[in-house]
């Protein structure tokens, strides 16, 4: 079995509450994370002078010594002719090999006005430890429109249908994991990984294994039931919980909007928030275990 370390971070192309857009600061602060695998939302590609007309992906590849791989949901024509596209989209960063990449836009829904822009997910294959490999999954979804999110999750479960192995999916969604719109990817085998973990903690202090409660528990410090108590009250702690979590706005969060997602031979030991940094949305980390 092998352990990742993996996140998720909307970075708002770098740009900071002090109005400067500063991406070796941006570095530093994914450098803190400690992750893996990190998975990059607002992320611009010469995309203009608001962020130097820098390929972002690349530049924070390079500062934090990582694989880096790049998909633009939104494509621009050059401020002049000479130059190349504006792009602006998602990143993966990685420690590990990046066996192959790509990316899809999403759907928007038909019955609707058209979104402000286009989204899409990217998607990476990853070899880590051990050979062994791990489908990624990055996406942005649409932050005025439930019927467009509904949409766009449609699109994912269909990208990910082909997708066999143990996999992650991990993004700003601009929903709560518990929202109606997002329940096609609990109804395709998808997990909320905090989520995965409250129930894995709640079950093991149920079930009166003390060695494996005190085990479980532990790993579920600071998001997770403490007692048999909790357990019992878990529909109760569920939002409070869920508080604990919250990613945006990130100087004072009350939304859990950015998360990760596990699927298949995958056990989740640690789901964190960040600390408040210099985007306006906090990273999500979380240690996982390929079980298969």
């Amino acid at each position: 079995m092998s352990t990742w370390r993996v996140a998720t971070y909307n970075i708002r192309h770098g740009l900071g509450d002090d109005g400067r857009v500063d991406l070796a600061r941006t570095a530093r602060e994914i450098a803190a994370l400690d992750a893996e695998v990190i998975g990059l939302q607002e992320v611009d590609q010469g995309f203009g002078p608001r962020s130097g007309h820098e390929d972002q992906a690349a530049r924070l590849g390079e500062l934090l010594g990582m694989q880096v791989c790049f998909g633009a949901a939104l494509e621009l024509p050059p401020a002049r002719e000479s130059e190349p596209p504006r792009r602006y989209g998602l990143a993966l960063l990685t420690r590990h090999e990046i066996l192959r990449h790509s990316l899809a836009l999403l759907p928007a829904h038909p019955g609707c006005a058209p979104p402000t822009e286009p989204r899409g997910v990217l998607y990476a294959r990853i070899r880590g430890p051990g050979e062994q490999e791990l489908d990624v999954l990055v996406t942005h979804l649409d932050n005025a429109g439930r019927a467009h999110r509904t949409a766009q999750v449609q699109g994912i479960v269909r990208h990910a249908a082909d997708l066999t192995g143990p996999a992650l999916l991990m993004g700003d969604m601009n929903a709560d994991p518990s929202t109606p719109e997002l329940a096609a990817l609990a109804a395709t085998g998808w997990r909320d990984a905090a989520q995965t973990l409250w129930r894995d903690a709640a079950q093991e202090a149920a079930s009166g294994d003390g060695a494996s409660t005190a085990r479980v528990v532990e790993s579920a410090r600071r998001v997770g039931p403490r007692s048999q108590i909790h357990a019992q009250l878990d529909v109760v702690m569920t939002p409070l919980r869920s508080l604990r979590l919250a990613t945006h706005p990130a100087r004072f969060p009350v939304r859990r909007i950015d998360s990760l997602w596990v699927r298949g031979e995958i056990e989740v030991s640690s789901v964190e928030v960040g600390t408040r940094r210099s985007s306006d949305h906090r990273p999500v980390v979380a240690t996982v275990r390929m079980t298969g």
